[in-house]
């Protein structure tokens, strides 16, 4: 949005990379739709050890036109959402502008400004990187909502360094949000768009530090309180989740080739389709359609997960046993995972719920808090006794079945850390670290299941990996009483939840 004013505001955007192919389509569109061209010169400030980055704040001094206008933004409380104060400043000519923090005091922003900081000094702020880029913008209007769409095609400078832009910002401005979901939606599949959850911002910290990408982007858990009605909660808990998987996979789509963002998007879909299983009864409006094309892209991304982590993991076991033949042919590559995350379906789907966690939620139909949380303990009880059950014959189980159990007790895990908040503290930390070596013991067994099945299929091309197949398959008895003497743990553990 270009700034038209001083003032404390918060910032809902939709943004999307656009392809080459997309450009030309995509300009005419907005110019047929009355968009007219901008050129935006930015400086953007930090601590020389990127400070203001790790606190997810960035201070800027942008010219739109003839004017400049200092920006301070902060990560808001939702994946779209951040919090943004403007200040227009006057400059003399031939100048060069300075920031000045005073300028934000009073602003929530402001306040995590000065927090970021700590004991620094405002002259500890330099300029860190910059951008050059032309607008195409346009305000659309309907009879109650107003969208800004802006695409920018320039560059980010940081030193001799440069990495090039052309993305998409759809900004909602007032009223309603159907349309700009619709608008995002409709423009997405127009032009084989994709969703980019990082900020200019970002890329430029990361370019000032040599990297092309961020690191992988860890779980982190919702922020609740026992107020909460189902509906709030359940949004709360699939808002956290998706936004681990739109940071990972936004830096997939660009190319990153690291497994840490291949199982970081993971964890992040497990425990997004988690959030929907488990806690989805619980609220209003949650599309069936999402399930299936939020397990095809795990799915997928399981191959490449595969083909390296469970590779790696069997590969020094092999060696200590002599094995001829230490690795299968692989199948498919990290370059791959860049396709998978652009495809349609998922993008469609990611869109979908940033829509649904955005909405207003169906508070007549909601329930209590009480209410709630009696569900919720009625789910981890029956989890937890399926997991108890699982560990008194956990090793005759075929490994289809301790697939399953494994399933399960993932869902425990997560459902537990979704809701601990809502139980006393120390109970339910000590119930969740009780859990984690017998999620260890059976991803190690599992680790172990898959390798011997790849192994096994490659021998019919190659009789050297008979001797991995074989080996591996032996080895699943050990592995099979580790996990089943940790599910026996965890039928001992003490509950924390309360109905």
């Amino acid at each position: 949005m270009l700034s038209t004013g001083a003032g404390r505001m918060r910032e809902f955007e939709i943004k999307f990379q656009v392809p080459e192919a997309a450009r030309l389509a995509l300009g005419n569109e907005l110019r047929r739709r009355g968009a007219r061209s901008i050129a935006l010169a930015a400086l953007y400030f930090d601590t020389a050890d990127g400070l203001l980055a790790q606190h997810r704040v960035a201070l800027r001094l942008r010219k739109e036109g003839r004017r400049w206008v200092q920006t301070l933004k902060a990560a808001g409380g939702s994946a779209l959402d951040r919090l943004e104060h403007n200040v227009p400043i006057r400059v003399a000519a031939g100048t060069r502008p300075v920031p000045v923090l005073a300028r934000h005091d009073g602003t929530e922003v402001g306040r995590r400004l000065r927090e970021a900081l700590g004991d620094r000094p405002e002259d500890a702020l330099i300029e860190r990187y910059a951008t050059d880029v032309t607008r195409l913008a346009v305000r659309l209007q309907w009879p109650d909502s107003e969208v800004e769409a802006a695409f920018d095609i320039g560059q980010v400078r940081a030193g001799d360094r440069a990495l090039p832009i052309c993305e998409l910002e759809l900004e909602h401005c007032a009223g309603g949000l159907h349309e700009l979901f619709e608008l995002a939606r409709l423009w997405r599949g127009a032009g084989q768009l994709w969703l980019d959850a990082r900020p200019k911002s970002q890329r430029g910290s990361q370019l000032a530090e040599g990297l092309l990408h961020g690191a992988a982007v860890p779980s982190r858990l919702p922020l609740l309180d026992a107020a909460m009605d189902s509906e709030a909660l359940v949004r709360a808990v699939v808002d956290t989740a998706l936004e681990q998987v739109l940071a990972n996979a936004s830096e997939l789509a660009a190319g990153s080739t690291d497994e840490g963002h291949v199982h970081q998007l993971r964890v992040g879909l497990r425990r997004l389709r988690i959030a929907l299983q488990e806690l989805g009864p619980l609220a209003q409006g949650i599309d069936a359609a999402w399930a299936p094309a939020l397990a095809q892209t795990f799915g997928r991304l399981g191959r490449l997960r595969d083909d390296a982590t469970v590779a790696r993991a069997v590969h020094g076991l092999l060696e200590g046993a002599g094995a001829p033949k230490l690795a299968w042919p692989v199948e498919t590559t990290a370059a791959d995972a860049a396709a998978i995350v652009r495809e349609a379906t998922f993008q469609d789907t990611l869109i979908g719920l940033l829509r649904w966690t955005s909405s207003a939620p169906g508070a007549a139909a909601a329930l209590s808090a009480a209410a709630a949380r009696t569900q919720v303990a009625r789910r981890l009880s029956t989890l937890h006794k399926q997991a108890a059950r699982a560990g008194r014959d956990f090793e005759q189980l075929p490994s289809e079945e301790q697939h399953q159990v494994r399933k399960r007790l993932k869902r425990l895990r997560y459902l537990a850390e979704f809701v601990a908040s809502l139980w006393p503290r120390k109970p339910a930390r000590r119930y969740l670290k009780r859990l984690a070596p017998a999620q260890d013991a059976l991803g190690r067994h599992n680790d172990i299941v898959v390798a011997q099945q790849k192994f096994q299929a490659d021998a019919q091309h190659d009789p050297l990996s008979l001797f991995a197949a074989g080996f591996l398959r032996a080895h699943q008895a050990v592995t099979a009483g580790a996990a089943g003497a940790a599910l026996r743990n965890v039928e001992r553990t003490r509950r924390f939840w309360k109905r």
